[in-house]
Formats: structure tokens, C-alpha cells, sequence
């Protein structure tokens, strides 16, 4: 009998009682020491994976600060729980941090207190910034919700920043930042570290990483890693098993410190990734179909049968995402005899190539959607970082230059020719001459610089006031251009009219905005004793504009993204340290957020990106961790986080069986609504999708030396998400709340030179989905007698069925 995960979870609040908790914290090195460090019998650090003759060390404001003293709601994810867990992807910080989710579904990414951005769009940023290793990740994956993510490896620590950093980390951090820090090369030092593991559905993931001193001022570190799993969604049409995935990284990184006050870093990593999904969908709930077809009836003779839980398909058509992507970066520290200058620069080069099955059925109605897309992209940031009197600063430039692009080829018979045409009907749904029956080139050109600031002053011992600003300016460039194949014609072809609607190629159709902003952060913070703080701040922030191209219109400017800001939070450490406590609260009002919507009418739907008029997000964050024992930690956190549209209109789809928004309810005209337009349903009060109210998780870590140089370690954590919705307002969207627990138990040499252990992700074996979504071509008619029925689909999720397996970890010349 399966093992009901409620039981546990209520059992696991109640023991949480007096400690629920923070993340883990990155293991410092001695040096950073501070000096406020309690004896070693105090066990110093109370937060799991920290060294314990250690502080926290973060970069969170651009500067090596001891955690303590950041004045912002930042949570560090160590090494050691990341690999305790048994994570795979960066995506799965979202099970580590409270507050964080990753929405995997069509041209998503990460949500930092309930905000993020989705969007196919090539022009489009994130609202969540990742950077890794200094450098931005701002080129946007253009793909659907396939298991390939970059894979992590060598890592230091993990900063998640939340709430707006655009002071610092620019105009694509409105709603928060994500900073993974990898190691660093180590002078003077060889060692080898190596890892494998396997588990279920032919999980394998190694990865090895040698640090060479190379003289006595230089040293390269090359680490390297490689992922591969099985799928678990069964094609019964072929026997293959979709969702597996096959993932590669290498890094190096050469340090150069020629004199004590000059460094010298270059990296270089690459990466690729693939996979037999690209989101491939499961159906879900069958709607009326469209004309003649209806996939769920397509499919059932073959064994397919739609439902909650249903994992099997029945497709033809390809399925697949093939990535490649490389990052080369130099920084230059220089220590001026006082202020220290840093410059970083990077190039980053991606291509991506992916395919679904649209119609998700054995016939070819829609079965080509394939897409090429990526780009280059170089940055250039200066820093001056220093101290004078009662005052420390930051002085900065940033410039960044991204050529994105997205070649589109789509096609199927739709029903209106037979299956075994070699002629496929156009269904580009992209810019003006969608219809024209040609596939699709967009490219663009997206340039950005910004001047910034940031001034602190100690003007007690006590008090400390903070101020800062950037002013950005940005450039946005897009063309779209169509071009003629031989196996595909404007839908029209069906009907004996000529195979395009014009002469190919097509003129190009360009478009372009701009849009400049200075935005600002104040802060105060009290510190009533080096281990207790408060602080409170106000911050304006700001994201991009980007070009949007619906279907069969010009090409649309979208405005950028304005929000404002107010955050209070403490800080506190207790009982010698023992006892960690965080608290924060804030609330954030974001203004023309970029939202994304399905418009269209049936048989076709397509995703647009438009200005919602406004979003809000408010809540509280809580996180605790209590050393109870030398070898005993236990640690958690809570988050309270409601979002809600202020305004927001999206199309409407009550004149059906199923409406997906309130009947009588599609009477709203945003203002500046150009005569004659549809009316729309207004989704004030609703909340972002992807983004759940309620997230905690619980963790223990034990570790207990048994003697002979032997010590046996465990690890547990339980994480929870409260409901989600996948499509603005629409109730038949609904994905139910979850929760995970992940354990490993291991014995390991007491020096920390090999440790074997066991593992299991999602224990209870919880079944969930990723998200849920409008079937396409399963949305029958508007106002059709009888009415229609609107189709819904699964997005599968990787760990919704239990992964055991066993891991051999091993490090030699510390």
C-alpha cells in the first residue's frame, strides 16, 4: 500500500515547532573568518554545510559581506545540500529555497516571490536574473517544457536574492536574482574530486573536477560532468520512452595572481544537452475536438486514455531538444592601494534546436513545429569598490550587446489534405504575413548600458544607511522574414488556391523600440548587536521593452516592466550561534507587467506576450536552523506569498461547456483599447500563474562519528507547494498542491576522503504534473449548438514517481 505523504507532513510540521528554517548555508574559508566567531565548542555556525571556524561569505551586493550583515532577504544554498539532495539541474533549486519555482511550461523560468517571466519571445528577459559565474544568462531558451536545463557542477554555493536587485544586477532582476557561484582554481594546491551516482530509469550522473597548481602564482581547475536518465512517458504508437535526457559540461578555469594585489581569472565552459520530449504533453481531459479531429478519440484505439494521471501517448512526429551553448570569461581584480577596480567580460554563444508533435496524435494534422533559435551575446562590466571615512561604495558600468534568433517551420494537414500528403499546411502563427504559407526567420539586435552606484554609510556603530542607483538605457531591434520550402503551403492550398499568398521571399518586416529609466534603492539597517539586525527599504525597479509579433499583425512594442518596492526583515543569531532566524516581509506593485497569454480561435491558438496592467505580490518569508547537536542540525522555512493581478486582460473563453473564464464576465475594454476590438475578461484578483501561495520545507542532517576514521551521516527534506494555477484565470487549470520528501543515508571516511551512500527523491512516491494547459486543436467552436468542450493536457514532471539509487563520492590531496 502506497504511504500517504499528508501524515508525514502534518508530523514534520509539528516537530518543526521550534525551528522552522533557513536554507543551507556555502561553506566559507578560513580566512574570512570573523573575528566575532564564538569558541569552537560553540559549534559556530549553526546553518547545515557551513565550516563550522567559518562565517557565510556572500556576494550578494557585488562584495564579499558576511551574510549576517547583508541587508537584503538572501537565502545560500550550500554545495553539500545541494548534493545530499541528489539534484540534478539548476531548476531544482525551487525544492531547496523558499519562495522559488521554476514554471517549466512554454518559454518559462524561475519565479522569485511569486514573480517571474514566461514568454516565447525572442526580445524577451527574465524578471528573475541568473548568473553564473559573474556572468548573465541573458539570452533568451526560446523552447517548450522539456527536461534538458543546465546542469550543475564544481559548485561553491548558490545565492538566491529576492525581491528587486536592479541597483546592482541591472534591468532583468526585477523580481529577484539567482547567482551560482562555481569554485575557483586554488593556488598551491592538487587534488582530484569525483562522484558517481545511478538510480531508477537508468539515472547515471558523474561528475570529476582535478585543481593543478601551476607554479606558485597559478592554477587551473577543470571540472566535468555527465547526466543521463530514461524516459518515463510510453509511446505506444512507436515503443519509445519520451522525457530521457542526455547532458555534458566541461569548465575550466586558469587563476593568475602574478603580485598580491592583482588577479587574473579566465573561463571557459561548455555545455550541451538533449532529449526525446521537449514537453511532449499527456491528454488530460478531453474537449470537442476540431471539425473532423479530435485527439483523444485519434489516440484511444491505440491504448491511450486521457486522465490526471495518465503518462502514454501516441505520436509520429518529432520530439526532441538539442542544445549547445558556450561561455568564455576573463575578471581582473586590481587592488589599487585602497579602492579595488574589477572588470568582467563575456561571450556567450547558444544554439537550440526543437521539435514537438503539436496535434499530440498519430496523424501528421499538426505534427511539424520545429524550431531553430539562440545567438551570441557579449557584456562588459567595470566595478570600483573601496572605502573612504565612514563610507564604502560602488561605481559601475555595464554594457551588453545580444543578436537572438528564431527560425520557425511548421505544418500539418490540419484534416483538410490527406495524411499522406507531401505537401503540409502552413500554421505559422508569427507576425504580420502568418498566413503568407512561408516559414518564419526572426532575428534581433538587443543593446543595453547602465551607470550605477551604490553609497553606504556607517553613521553609528549601529546604523547604517544605504543608497544607490542605476540609470539604464536600452535598444531593441526586430525583423521578421519569410522564406519559401518545397512541403509547405499557406492553408488555402487546401482549397485549390495558389500554394503562397505573395511572392517569397517576403520583404523584411522590422520593428523597433528603446526605453531609458533610472531607478533607485534606500535602505536603512539597525544593528543592535553584531549578531542582531534590522533593516527596511525602498526600491524602484525596472525591466526592458520587447517586440511582440502576433499572428497576422504588425509587430508590437511592448513597454517595460516598472515596479516599487517596500521590504522589512531581521536578522538574528542566538544561543552562541546555535540559533539562526530570518524574517521578512514586503510587498512589491509591478506596473505593464509582461504577461503572456493563449489567444486565437479555434482550430489555432497561439502564446503572445502583452502589458498586463498591474500585478502586486506582498508576503512574509521565514527561515530558521538550530544547531541542536555537534552532529544533529535541523532547518526550514516558511513563505506566504500571494500574487494577484491588479489588471490584466485576456481573451476570453466563456462560450463553452467548460469555460475556462467566469460566464458573463467578458465585458472589459482596457483603456486605450482600439475601437471595434473584442471584449475581454479582466483577471483583476487572479493570481500569476506558476506561483503558490504557501512553500516550506523542513530539513535534518545528522552526522556521528562511529570510530575507526568513520562517520555516518544522514539527510532528509520534506518541501511543499500550495495550489498553482497554469493559465491566467482559468479555474479548469488548476494543478494541485504537493510536497516531496528526498533522504540519503551514507558512511564516509571522517577526513571527508570517500563516502558511499544511498538515496531516494520523492520517497512516498507522490504522483504530480509540472502544469497544465489548453490541448491544442481540442477546443471544438466558440458559441457552437451544443456548446463546445475545451481539451486540457499534463505537463509530466521528471520526479513524480520515486528515483532510488546509490552514490560513490570520493577526494584526494586536501
Amino acid at each position: 500500500m502506497r504511504i500517504r505523504s499528508r501524515g508525514v507532513a502534518t508530523w514534520l510540521i509539528g516537530c518543526s515547532a521550534l525551528a522552522l528554517a533557513g536554507q543551507a548555508e556555502a561553506q566559507a574559508t578560513p580566512q574570512q573568518t570573523a573575528p566575532e566567531a564564538p569558541p569552537e565548542d560553540a559549534a559556530a555556525t549553526p546553518l547545515s554545510g557551513v565550516a563550522s571556524e567559518g562565517e557565510v561569505i556572500v556576494t550578494a551586493q557585488r562584495r564579499e559581506q558576511r551574510l549576517q550583515d547583508v541587508p537584503l532577504s538572501i537565502d545560500v544554498v550550500s554545495v553539500e545540500d545541494f548534493d545530499r539532495s541528489n539534484l540534478t539541474t539548476i531548476a531544482d533549486i525551487q525544492y531547496l529555497s523558499p519562495g522559488v519555482n521554476y514554471n517549466s511550461n512554454f518559454g518559462g523560468g524561475f519565479n522569485v516571490r511569486g514573480v517571474g517571466t514566461q514568454s516565447l519571445l525572442i526580445t524577451a528577459e527574465q524578471s528573475v536574473a541568473l548568473v553564473i559565474d559573474d556572468v548573465i544568462q541573458g539570452l533568451p531558451e526560446v523552447s517548450f517544457a522539456g527536461p534538458s536545463y543546465q546542469s550543475l557542477g564544481d559548485l561553491d554555493r548558490i545565492e538566491v536574492l529576492r525581491g528587486p536587485q536592479g541597483t546592482l544586477f541591472g534591468k532583468n532582476s526585477s523580481a529577484g536574482v539567482i547567482q551560482i557561484v562555481t569554485r575557483r582554481p586554488e593556488l598551491g594546491i592538487s587534488s582530484v574530486d569525483a562522484s558517481v551516482s545511478y538510480g531508477s530509469y537508468s539515472e547515471l550522473n558523474t561528475s570529476a573536477t582535478v585543481n593543478l597548481p601551476i607554479g606558485d602564482r597559478v592554477a587551473l581547475r577543470v571540472s566535468g560532468n555527465l547526466q543521463h536518465r530514461d524516459g518515463f512517458v510510453n509511446n505506444l504508437l512507436t515503443g519509445e520512452d519520451h522525457w530521457g535526457y542526455d547532458r555534458q559540461t566541461l569548465r575550466a578555469r586558469l587563476l593568475w595572481e602574478p603580485t598580491a594585489n592583482l588577479s587574473v581569472l579566465l573561463s571557459g565552459t561548455y555545455q550541451h544537452a538533449e532529449d526525446n520530449a521537449n514537453g511532449l504533453w499527456t491528454l488530460r481531459v478531453c474537449g470537442s475536438g476540431s471539425g473532423a479531429f479530435n485527439p483523444c478519440d485519434t489516440v484511444r484505439p491505440l491504448g491511450v486514455v486521457p486522465g490526471p494521471r495518465n503518462l502514454d501517448v501516441a505520436v509520429e512526429g518529432p520530439n526532441f531538444t538539442d542544445q549547445d551553448s558556450y561561455t568564455l570569461s576573463g575578471r581582473i581584480d586590481w587592488d589599487l592601494g585602497g579602492p579595488t577596480l574589477t572588470s568582467i567580460t563575456a561571450f556567450r554563444h547558444l544554439d537550440q534546436n526543437i521539435g514537438v508533435d503539436t496535434d499530440g496524435t498519430q496523424r501528421p494534422i499538426y505534427s511539424l513545429n520545429t524550431n531553430f533559435s539562440g545567438g551570441d551575446q557579449f557584456t562588459q562590466e567595470l566595478r570600483l569598490a573601496g572605502r573612504a571615512s565612514i563610507f564604502e561604495y560602488t561605481l559601475g558600468a555595464f554594457y551588453y550587446h545580444a543578436t537572438p534568433y528564431q527560425i520557425g517551420i511548421n505544418g500539418g494537414t490540419l484534416g483538410l489534405l490527406p495524411d499522406s500528403s507531401p505537401i503540409l499546411l502552413n500554421t505559422t502563427s508569427i507576425g504580420p504575413f502568418a498566413n503568407s504559407g512561408g516559414a518564419v526567420d526572426v532575428s534581433a539586435t538587443v543593446e543595453s548600458w547602465a551607470l550605477f552606484g551604490q553609497l553606504e554609510a556607517q553613521v553609528t556603530p549601529e546604523l547604517r544607511l544605504i543608497a544607490g542607483a542605476r540609470y539604464t538605457n536600452d535598444n531593441v531591434r526586430q525583423e521578421i522574414f519569410y522564406f519559401a520550402t518545397d512541403f509547405l503551403c499557406r492553408a488555402a492550398y487546401a482549397s485549390g488556391a495558389s500554394c503562397f499568398s505573395q511572392s517569397m521571399p517576403t520583404p523584411v518586416d522590422v520593428a523597433r523600440t528603446d526605453a531609458d529609466r533610472l531607478t533607485y534603492k534606500l535602505t536603512a539597517q539597525y544593528a543592535f548587536s553584531p549578531d542582531f539586525n534590522i533593516y527596511v527599504s525602498y526600491a524602484t525597479g525596472y525591466k526592458g521593452p520587447m517586440i511582440s509579433y502576433p499572428a497576422n499583425q504588425p509587430q508590437l512594442p511592448l513597454l517595460p516592466e516598472t515596479s516599487e518596492s517596500w521590504e522589512a526583515g531581521l536578522r538574528a543569531q542566538m544561543f552562541q550561534r546555535r540559533l539562526a532566524v530570518n524574517l521578512s516581509v514586503f510587498q512589491v506593485d509591478y506596473d505593464n507587467f509582461q504577461g503572456q497569454q493563449r489567444v486565437g480561435s479555434p482550430p489555432i491558438f497561439y502564446y503572445t506576450t502583452t502589458n498586463a496592467g498591474g500585478l502586486r505580490t506582498r508576503g512574509v518569508e521565514f527561515d530558521a536552523a538550530w544547531r541542536v547537536q555537534p552532529w544533529l542540525t535541523l532547518s526550514g522555512n516558511v513563505s506566504y506569498i500571494p500574487t494577484e493581478f491588479t489588471e490584466f486582460a485576456v481573451q476570453c473563453f466563456d462560450l463553452y461547456a467548460n469555460p475556462a473564464t467566469p460566464p458573463g464576465e467578458c465585458n472589459y475594454l482596457r483603456p486605450g483599447t482600439p475601437p471595434g476590438a473584442p471584449f475581454q475578461f479582466n483577471a483583476a484578483g487572479y493570481p500569476l500563474i506558476y506561483s503558490p501561495k504557501w512553500t516550506y520545507a523542513i530539513t535534518g542532517d545528522v552526522n556521528v562519528p562511529v570510530g575507526n576514521n568513520l562517520e555516518v551521516g544522514a539527510h532528509a527534506t520534506y518541501s511543499w507547494r500550495s495550489r498553482t494555477y497554469g493559465l491566467v484565470a482559468d479555474l479548469n487549470s488548476i494543478n494541485p498542491g504537493y510536497g516531496l520528501m528526498n533522504v540519503e543515508v551514507g558512511v564516509g571516511s571522517a577526513d571527508g576522503r570517500w563516502r558511499v551512500s544511498a538515496f531516494a527523491r520523492n520517497l512516498f512516491d507522490k504522483y504530480f504534473v509540472a502544469g497544465i494547459f489548453r490541448s491544442p486543436l481540442d477546443a471544438g467552436a466558440a458559441n457552437s449548438t451544443p456548446l463546445s468542450t475545451i481539451g486540457y493536457s499534463n505537463i509530466p514532471a521528471l520526479d513524480s514517481s520515486r528515483t532510488i539509487g546509490v552514490k560513490l563520492q570520493i577526494s584526494f590531496g586536501r
